[in-house]
């Protein structure tokens, strides 16, 4: 589960690298994509201390 959050993470981080790479960077859009990553830093973080029905849960979304 842990390589699938990552994978979201990384996902999120190319999406900001390609908006910022663009002739006029969307702020509203990088903001989003933003909130989003930080929120699957966040799963990434709970799964360190999770229990499998935590797990699955973050899994899940």
């Amino acid at each position: 589960m842990f390589d699938a959050v990552r994978a979201v993470v990384n996902w999120y981080t190319t999406q900001l690298a390609a908006e910022h790479r663009a002739p006029v960077p969307d702020e509203t859009c990088m903001g989003e994509l933003k909130a989003a990553r930080q929120a699957a830093l966040d799963d990434q973080a709970q799964l360190a201390a999770a229990d499998p029905e935590e797990a699955a849960r973050v899994a899940a979304v």
